[in-house]
């Protein structure tokens, strides 16, 4: 996109000489092992690479903009957690998932009551858990060879958390019943009851008292490639960070003259390092795709872009994503094309030498041409269903993005929004008026998925 070009140029500029790598045709025999990292609550701009925010230094995740490929164009499936894990581990849409909102921790009936009250339409059903019957991408990746790890944050076990002493509604929802070899840290929660040891997380132990949890985290992380190195593996780095409750050690929190959210911006970044650090130790960079992902967009403001968490703006969907892969990726390179995370399922399952043919319920696309050099997939539309109620801005609402093009109905208003995304990235002008017509295109499109999904859609609140 124009506007994006032209602060991505002055990144670019940052890592000359420009590095380019021959790229091969086809894969090589050898599967890569995989380390997705996927943080909570980064905002598209929350990294110092973008130079949006003064303060943030995040010079590992830049190495990794600077080692491999940077998507400008990457979306989350819905602008809150739950749903866009569950789309990642299943490459379904949250919408055909019934999964569509963030399972709450005070549970579904304080949640509705809450959030419906004093509104003209009532929350769609969702679902408080991910369904056993979902294929997960860690149990696909086991049958092609792969050991496989969950550390961190889950969100897809069950409502009701913080009844709990140990964020473990149910045993049988943890990510040990859905593919993964080993879990630390994986519960219920969709938020630590703290960042300091104790953690109150019945699926990791606790450390000294005042270990940081981003850190301990990290630190299991590099375990798990340590004590898998010599096998082909899939390590799924899920951070707490940077949710709130807002918290960092003392030290690095007077470094950012008390700035909590840039120092756990700090601690993130030093933690990817953490994992870099290992694969390189190890001489397995070469043979390990990284790939680094956001959930949604950022609470705390997502300039250039308009809203953030919760909505259906581009704050609140599009996100950082960069992937890393020596010798394979082109260093430095930048992608346009957008992606989405339902696209992540059919990506890995490819890395890992199987085939989306065999996987009819798939809905997203393989990004491993993109990851080889090809500019652009197929024209295709994304769509995003959010029928719940949110305080940050645009949401109980339903969205499309086709080419330039993005169009969102808002369900409790009935209002409809048209934007071109090239020409006016912060959204700041409804085209509604001005194309009709697209608009009535983009409806028709959205309308016929959520048919073919069986989205569940918001009724009157009586």
């Amino acid at each position: 996109m124009k506007n994006i070009k032209l602060s991505l140029g002055a990144l670019i500029l940052l890592f000359v000489p420009f590095s380019f790598v021959g790229l091969d045709s086809k894969l090589d025999e050898a599967k890569p092992n995989i380390v997705l990292i996927v943080v909570d609550d980064l905002g598209y701009s929350d990294v110092g690479f973008m130079k949006q925010k003064d303060g943030i230094e995040t010079p590992n995740i830049d190495k990794l903009v600077k080692n491999g490929m940077l998507f400008t164009d990457a979306y989350a499936a819905a602008p809150v957690c739950s749903p866009t894990r569950a789309s990642i581990l299943t490459g379904k849409s949250p919408a055909a998932l019934k999964l569509t909102c963030h399972i709450p921790g005070m549970g579904m009936k304080k949640y509705l009551t809450k959030l419906n009250k004093g509104n003209k339409l009532k929350e769609a059903y969702f679902k408080g858990h991910l369904a056993h019957e979902e294929l997960t991408i860690g149990e696909a990746l086991k049958k092609q060879g792969y050991t496989t790890g969950y550390i961190g944050k889950w969100h897809l076990g069950g409502e009701g958390s913080i009844y709990t002493d140990d964020g473990i509604v149910n045993p049988n929802y943890l990510p040990t019943a859905h593919g993964f070899d080993v879990n630390i840290g994986g519960c219920a929660y969709g938020q630590p009851s703290s960042y300091f040891s104790p953690y109150k997380n019945g699926t990791i132990k606790d450390g000294p008292e005042g270990e940081y949890l981003t850190d301990r985290l990290g630190d299991e992380a590099v375990n798990f490639i340590e004590d898998h190195k010599n096998k082909t593996f899939f390590l799924n780095f899920a951070t707490y960070t940077v949710h709130t409750p807002l918290a960092a050690p003392k030290e690095t929190l007077e470094k950012f003259g008390g700035n909590k959210y840039f120092a756990m911006i700090e601690k993130l970044d030093q933690n990817v390092g953490k994992v870099m650090d290992k694969l390189t130790e190890l001489s397995l960079l070469e043979n390990t795709v990284v790939i680094f992902y956001s959930d949604n967009g950022g609470l705390w403001g997502n300039t250039p872009l308009k809203g953030k968490k919760g909505t259906l703006h581009e704050g609140g969907i599009r996100v950082p994503m960069i992937v890393n892969w020596s010798g394979k990726v082109e260093e430095a390179s930048i992608c346009e094309n957008p992606v989405t995370s339902v696209d992540l399922f059919p990506t890995l399952l490819e890395l890992g030498g199987g085939s989306v043919a065999d996987y009819a319920q798939l809905e997203g696309k393989s990004l491993l041409p993109l990851f080889q050099g090809q500019k652009t997939l197929p024209e295709r539309s994304l769509y995003w269903h959010f029928p719940h109620h949110r305080k940050e801005g645009l949401s109980m609402g339903t969205a499309i993005r086709k080419g330039d093009w993005k169009y969102i109905y808002e369900f409790e208003t009935e209002k409809e929004f048209v934007y071109n995304l090239r020409e006016d990235l912060g959204e700041h002008t409804n085209l509604i008026e001005k194309y009709p017509e697209i608009a009535q295109e983009l409806a028709a499109d959205l309308k016929q998925w959520q048919i073919q999904v069986d989205a569940e859609m918001p009724e009157l609140n009586q």
